[in-house]
């Protein structure tokens, strides 16, 4: 029997849960601090990408409220 997945991209919605996750493993063993590191940076990526997101979204606004 062969068995395939679907692949879909990573929401912040799993990375919050897998973070969750990561924490209970730390805790129960320091072996998985590299994940949990991992999974922080991930997070950290994601906010900076929506920072920058509305970062461009506010200059453009400034553009069109100046012309």
């Amino acid at each position: 029997m062969k068995h395939t997945s679907v692949s879909r991209p990573v929401t912040l919605e799993d990375l919050q849960a897998m973070h969750r996750m990561a924490a209970a493993l730390v805790i129960a063993d320091p072996v998985y601090i590299p994940i949990f590191e991992r999974i922080e940076r991930e997070l950290a990526a994601h906010a900076s990408k929506q920072d920058s997101v509305a970062r461009a979204r506010a200059i453009l606004a400034g553009q069109k409220a100046s012309a």
